[in-house]
Order: C-alpha cells, then sequence, then structure tokens
C-alpha cells in the first residue's frame, strides 16, 4: 500500500482515464523510477494528471494518472515501454480499474495522510459541502446553542493541534504556531497569516482568506467565525500554556478584505 494523494481521484463520465501502479528498485544513481517513468511520458507524447510517489526501503511506489481518451492505443505501448525499461528492477506493475467509467483512482493506495515533521498521520478528509451539512444542521436543530457548541468543537480540536506541535523540539512557540496553520492550509481550510505574536503569547493575531468556515455560512450574514475562533483559541492557549480569550474583530462578510482574529 501507499500513501494517498488526494488529487489522484479523478472522476469525468466521458473521459477515459488510466491508472498505472508501478513498484520499482532503487539504484541510485544509475536509475531513479520516478524520473524514469517521467522520460517514458514524453518519449509516448501521453498526457498525465497526476504523479505519486512513495519511498518505503529499497523501493519506489509510483501512481500515475493518465487521460488516453483521444489515445487509448498508448496504454499498451507505455506497459512494454516501462517492463523494457525498468527490467528486473520492476517489483510490481498494475493497471488500476475502479469498474466505474471515468473514474480512477490510486485503488492500491490508503490512507490519506499528511506528513509532519517525519510523523505521517492519517487524514479523514471531508468536502465543504460536508461541512456545510454539519454546521446547517446545528444551527437548525440547536439555534443559539449551536455557536457555542461549534466553539467548544473548535477549541478542543485546536487543543489537540497544539499539542501535537509541542512535540516538534528546537523550535519557538511563534515558529509551532506558524507550522499550526501552514498545515491547516494544507488541508484546505483555507489561507492563514500569523500578523501578530510576540515571544510571550500576550497578543496573536490571525488573518484568514478563503477560509472554509466562511464560505460555507456566507449567506448567513450575522454569522460569525466561531469553529476557527474557537480552534485559535485553543491552539494559543495549549502551545503558550496559558488561558486566552479571542475575537473575530474583522469579517470578509462586512467588507473587509480578510477575517481577523485576536487572541489574548
Amino acid at each position: 500500500m501507499m500513501p494517498v494523494h488526494i488529487n489522484d481521484i479523478y472522476y469525468e463520465p466521458e473521459k477515459q482515464f488510466c491508472g498505472l501502479y508501478i513498484a520499482a528498485k532503487i539504484t541510485m544513481p544509475d536509475f531513479d523510477p520516478t524520473l524514469e517513468l517521467l522520460r517514458i511520458l514524453n518519449e509516448n507524447k501521453i498526457c498525465f494528471l497526476s504523479i505519486s510517489s512513495h519511498r518505503s526501503e529499497d523501493a519506489v511506489h509510483n501512481f500515475i494518472t493518465l487521460d488516453l481518451t483521444d489515445a487509448p492505443e498508448l496504454k499498451e505501448e507505455m506497459i512494454k515501454n516501462i517492463k523494457e525499461k525498468f527490467g528486473s528492477r520492476l517489483v510490481y506493475l498494475e493497471c488500476a480499474d475502479s469498474g466505474v467509467p471515468g473514474l480512477i483512482y490510486n485503488v492500491n493506495g490508503y490512507p490519506v495522510i499528511l506528513n509532519i515533521s517525519g510523523r505521517p498521520m492519517q487524514v479523514a478528509a471531508m468536502t465543504t459541502s460536508g461541512w456545510k451539512n454539519l454546521v446547517m444542521g446545528m444551527i437548525r436543530r440547536y439555534k443559539g446553542d449551536a455557536m457555542l457548541m461549534l466553539w467548544n468543537m473548535g477549541n478542543d480540536f485546536g487543543e489537540a493541534h497544539g499539542k501535537t506541535l509541542l512535540e516538534i523540539k528546537g523550535l519557538s512557540d511563534r515558529h509551532r504556531i506558524k507550522i499550526g496553520l501552514a498545515v491547516l492550509q494544507a488541508l484546505g481550510w483555507g489561507k492563514f497569516e500569523l500578523a501578530e505574536c510576540d515571544e510571550f503569547g500576550k497578543v496573536v493575531v490571525i488573518r484568514a482568506t478563503e477560509n472554509f468556515e466562511e464560505l460555507i455560512t456566507w449567506e448567513l450574514l450575522d454569522y460569525e467565525n466561531r469553529f476557527l475562533l474557537g480552534f485559535f483559541v485553543g491552539l494559543v492557549s495549549k502551545v503558550f500554556d496559558k488561558a486566552c480569550r479571542g475575537t473575530e474583530v474583522k469579517c470578509m462578510k462586512l467588507g473587509d478584505p480578510y477575517c481577523e482574529f485576536v487572541i489574548r
């Protein structure tokens, strides 16, 4: 098994996709399996959508997704070239087939992972429509209490995130917060900027654009980003080891260029 990258999943019913899973031995510096695959693709003028690589011991596992809609005959030529050029280095070769026309993904891959300081963590991803159903369902059922529930959920989540960041040694707390925000961006939560943060965490200012909570509640003009606010309070509290309070002082719904959270 190799880790899954979300961008390896494609579905377009009118397309003819092909996925190839290739495991090969590394014999550097004379042979790099990933570079060799790229050479073969270029020689055959094959359009590839993505390529993902993962190393385990002395082998490289590659998964490539190809668009063969206009040239289905290139599939067999590609497989033939790989077998010839990889030779005895080839450990495993398989064509991925989901059984659904137009759907391709790494059938040998699991789970989706995120690497933080050499520590792979499994990710349970959810689309923005999934988040929207969750949040709107809470508001519909619990009315005003939903805001407190969302804040508490975010706060617990933020504290857990901060605890993970504390395990990274040799960093200042400010850098831990910056890493924490980068991880959120990698997870698709939005784009985040640490606008202000002193060494004692007396005032921490975080700015957010394209954040998922703002996007899923855009039609609720009086909605504040309670989940994210609770998350940031929990994150800063855990990293700086002190009780904090937070406020969202700017909001894109009100015409501001970004949402701004101040934690003290």
